[in-house]
């Protein structure tokens, strides 16, 4: 309608014929008839570039999209709708971008259609079909939560009630390769997932901080190591600082695109209390670590048994930098295990009902610690004491002898050793079978258990005595027995949780936000917690702060559709582009009005 508006003007003020008598046209020049054609056809000219002026400026105001359709306006569905809620969201502003994007795709849905909004990390959510006005609303409800996603578990979870009509399963969030790990059998072949991707980047985090030596009796300083990895690709280049107490130091380091660093901290012993954390970084959430580090101390052990090789690699090194404080016995008997930290059973074939109940207490105290050497036939006792733990079989003589030929490198028990250096060319002439679902350190070839460490308990498969092995003369021996025991009690001393972790031997913990929690609730912030003048540490898991996104490669394996909301959702702004069309009218008029 506006369009008409230049024409009603043109047509209101277009020159009139007026006739005027005059008396000869002789001296007048012939004017040819073309240019009367030319001055006609320009009038007509101006008025459409005045017409297309008016209605170009005029679409550009109304700021118009180019709509795709790859969720269709006004489709009639059930939409199972996963939102990233974790931690790498934190990224920029991207939850809110999350919200607005997950937002527009309701939006393109019929209001008849269903949906059902299914967090990525808070998997004990209900899940429930309800309407598009109530999805919106549970949508703008969304918090971070500080932990990873797995959108297989989150598929695992059945909504209420069945859906009404066909389902379209839509995730919305940066797609980090770890969130679609474990989709359900036959899900890719039989159901298509549409990402609605939300741009990220790059991210420096922390991936641990431990002693350096976690068996090592500290005197006056302890070495803290933090491993910083990079999950960028651009060479960072920052400060690392740890604060405890009046202590504070720093370092700057760089670290190369996708590699990882390890820089040493030197504390004083009287500093285990503290947190770490790396500067200038986008993604802030895995930039602090707190800690609670447990200082190996002296502790009081009780040996029974009557190795000579175990007692005296026990006292190794005696005195202030021994770590133990050595009391040996033919039995328990009458002692009161309360009084030792550390309980070494050496070679026992089978142990009295007492013994067994003794020996349950004993493993109760989280603060103590059981280590058991097997030698011959394992009586029934002792038998129903260890199938808490494992599996109990016959006592096994090899011809010659057994090796071991595999140990876990990676435990605090092993890690100063170079490959299997530790326990390198250690024979057994004798050893007890066992069978363990986890926990094992160290492996006979074949496969059987050699070390077995279960929580506060530690069973070692072949007795002590150079009866039955070599490894007492080997340089390792007494190095190994050491930090075997070390770790064992130091590990039931650890306040180092994760969010997600269970409250288990606590109850009744502040959380930082004020939070009270109590035995069997999980850990949901990660900080510093307080319970009776005790303080725990709770973090982030690293693996989130790996922003990889799933490739295409693997998407196609997986049936995952790539969906980029500025090209399907929000559509392509043509504001510019009929502006431009207004100006090159009003030129092009501005032109003709030049030309005679």
């Amino acid at each position: 309608m506006l369009a008409v508006v230049p024409i009603l003007i043109h047509l209101w003020f277009r020159k009139r014929l007026k006739k005027i008598p005059f008396s000869t046209l002789q001296f007048l020049k012939k004017t040819e008839a073309r240019r009367f054609g030319w001055l006609k056809l320009r009038e007509y000219l101006i008025l459409a570039l005045r017409c297309l002026f008016v209605l170009f400026l005029f679409l550009s105001l109304a700021k118009p999209q180019l709509k795709r359709d790859l969720f269709q306006i006004g489709r009639l569905a059930s939409v199972f709708l996963i939102i990233d809620d974790s931690y790498s969201m934190a990224y920029g502003n991207n939850l809110e971008n999350m919200k607005d994007i997950a937002q527009q795709v309701i939006s393109r849905y019929s209001s008849n259609s269903e949906f059902c909004i299914a967090p990525l990390c808070k998997l004990g959510a209900d899940l429930f079909w309800t309407t598009k006005t109530s999805a919106l609303s549970r949508l703008q409800k969304a918090r971070l939560a500080y932990r990873a996603g797995n959108i297989g578990m989150v598929l695992a979870v059945v909504p209420s009630r069945a859906p009404k009509y066909a389902v379209d399963y839509v995730y919305v969030g940066d797609g980090q390769s770890s969130n679609f790990k474990d989709l359900p059998a036959g899900f890719a072949e039989n159901t298509e997932l549409f990402w609605v991707r939300i741009p990220t980047g790059g991210n420096i985090g922390i991936s641990n901080v431990v002693l350096k030596d976690p068996v090592a009796v500290p005197t006056d300083k302890y070495t803290l190591t933090v491993t910083v990895s990079s999950y960028s690709a651009r060479t960072w280049s920052g400060k690392i600082g740890v604060t405890g107490g009046n202590y504070y130091d720093e370092k700057e380091c760089n670290l190369k695109p996708g590699a990882g660093i390890e820089v040493d901290f030197f504390l004083p012993t009287t500093v285990s209390t503290g947190t770490v954390e790396i500067f200038e970084d986008s993604l802030v959430i895995d930039n602090v670590y707190y800690f609670d580090k447990y200082l190996p101390r002296r502790m009081n052990v009780l040996l029974v048994g009557d190795s000579p090789y175990l007692l005296r690699a026990l006292t190794a090194g005696n005195g202030s930098n021994s770590p133990f404080n050595v009391v040996t016995s033919a039995d328990i008997g009458n002692r009161d295990l309360r009084g030792y930290d550390i309980l070494v059973l050496d070679g026992p074939q089978e142990i009295s009902e007492v013994d067994k109940i003794k020996m349950i207490d004993h493993l109760a105290d989280p603060n103590a610690a059981l280590v058991l050497t097997l030698g011959g036939e394992v009586g029934e006792n002792l038998r129903d004491f260890l199938s808490e733990w494992c599996r109990v079989g016959k006592s096994i003589m090899p011809r010659g002898y057994i090796t071991v030929d595999w140990i876990d490198n990676e435990h605090p028990v092993f890690r100063i050793f170079e490959g299997n250096g530790a326990l390198k060319d250690v024979q057994y002439f004798r050893y007890q079978k066992l069978e363990a679902e986890n926990g094992v350190l160290a492996r006979f070839a074949g496969g059987d258990p050699f070390i077995i460490v279960r929580g506060n308990l530690a069973v070692v498969t072949g007795s002590l005595n150079a009866q039955q092995t070599n490894f007492v003369y080997k340089n390792s021996f007494v190095p190994i027995m050491l930090r075997l025991l070390v770790s064992l009690a130091s590990q039931a001393q650890e306040k180092e949780f994760f969010v997600g972790d269970r409250v288990l031997p606590y109850g009744s913990i502040r959380a930082p936000n004020g939070e009270l929690l109590n035995r069997g609730d999980e850990f949901t912030v990660p900080g510093f917690h307080f319970i009776n003048g005790e303080t725990l540490c709770v973090n982030v898991e690293s693996g989130e702060g790996n922003l990889k996104t799933l490739g295409t490669e693997r998407a196609d394996v997986l049936n995952v559709t790539l969906v980029d909301p500025t090209t399907h959702l929000m559509g392509s702004d043509l504001t510019n582009f009929f502006l431009v069309l207004a100006l090159l009218a009003l030129v092009s008029e501005l032109a003709l009005l030049l030309l005679r």
